[in-house]
């Protein structure tokens, strides 16, 4: 999945432009709540097939950060 791919799934779970979007986007900037962070927790096991603990994800900051666990 290429980084672009990434980004549009981003943009949709984090309910951002996603011409707005971009990998140094910080996180208080977009929809980053506790639905998001289920969608995306559901993205990755489902997508990539691992278990990803949302206590991982309390240190998140900006969208380089979900993007490094999307790979």
């Amino acid at each position: 999945m290429t980084e672009d791919e990434l980004l549009d799934e981003l943009a949709d779970i984090l309910n951002a432009d996603r011409a707005a979007l971009s990998p140094q986007t910080p996180l208080c900037d977009v929809t980053w709540d506790s639905m998001a962070l289920l969608a995306y927790l559901a993205f990755i096991r489902f997508r990539f097939g691992r278990l990803l603990p949302g206590v991982s994800c309390a240190d998140f900051r900006t969208v380089a950060d979900l993007l490094a666990h999307a790979r």
